[in-house]
């Protein structure tokens, strides 16, 4: 593919600045709730995607990686470049399409933020293409918390799973995690004995801080003292 200057110009589109105006509200409505909790959950990595378009169509990913040093292509084995970035910290997979994968973020503005130097810099390498960004959409996340315990005690893992079965997974013998699927909260739980819990499905950072919230009030039921040796 061979790239050619088409002196056009980027316009950011009207439809990628609403969606993710709302979307940045309800993580800033999350952030503000979580500053006045304790016990709350915390968001270790976000996984989004968006596309970029080229005025050329496909991408070259080739060209690009030739132009970015922190860039890694390795045709034979992946079908995407995988670019990392350092601030925000975050790994880029973006393929021929245009479509990229967007790990390791802490919020959806370091999504939004990552994809916009992915743009910007393939417009600093080649000017004369245009490259506009679609919508960015959040397709995980992935939180972790802990439920309040004593040293002397532990969650009720058995009892709970007894309880609601009909939601969770429990092969202790296999894995000594519970994994808890919640049918009225879009988020799947992985607890422990030790009450940590790990959390994802996620698709915005309210269903982390609510569904937290409410399986918190849940678990805390379910404490029992450890046996004595």
């Amino acid at each position: 593919m061979k790239w050619k200057n088409t002196n056009k110009r980027f316009k950011k589109s009207d439809q990628e600045f609403v969606s993710c105006t709302q979307n940045l509200f309800a993580e800033q409505k999350y952030i503000m709730a979580r500053n006045t909790q304790t016990n709350e959950a915390q968001v270790h990595n976000l996984v989004g995607t968006c596309r970029i378009c080229s005025g050329l169509g496909s991408i070259d990913l080739l060209a690009v990686s030739n132009l970015l040093p922190n860039a890694l292509f390795e045709k034979q084995k992946f079908a995407a470049i995988t670019i990392r970035l350092g601030e925000p910290t975050c790994t880029v997979l973006l393929f021929t399409s245009g479509k990229m994968v967007l790990t390791g973020c802490k919020s959806l503005l370091d999504c939004i933020l990552a994809s916009k130097i992915v743009a910007n810099l393939l417009r600093s390498g080649f000017p004369g293409i245009v490259f506009t960004l679609d919508v960015i959409k959040i397709q995980n996340i992935v939180g972790n918390a802990h439920v309040p315990i004593q040293s002397d005690e532990m969650l009720d893992l058995p009892r709970f799973y007894k309880d609601f079965n009909i939601f969770c997974t429990y092969q202790p013998n296999m894995f000594p995690g519970l994994i808890y699927r919640p049918t009225s909260l879009p988020i799947v739980l992985l607890i422990f004995f030790s009450g940590k819990v790990v959390i994802t499905g996620a698709k915005n950072m309210s269903d982390v801080y609510t569904g937290w919230k409410s399986v918190l009030q849940l678990l805390n039921t379910y404490k029992l003292k450890k046996p004595s040796l």
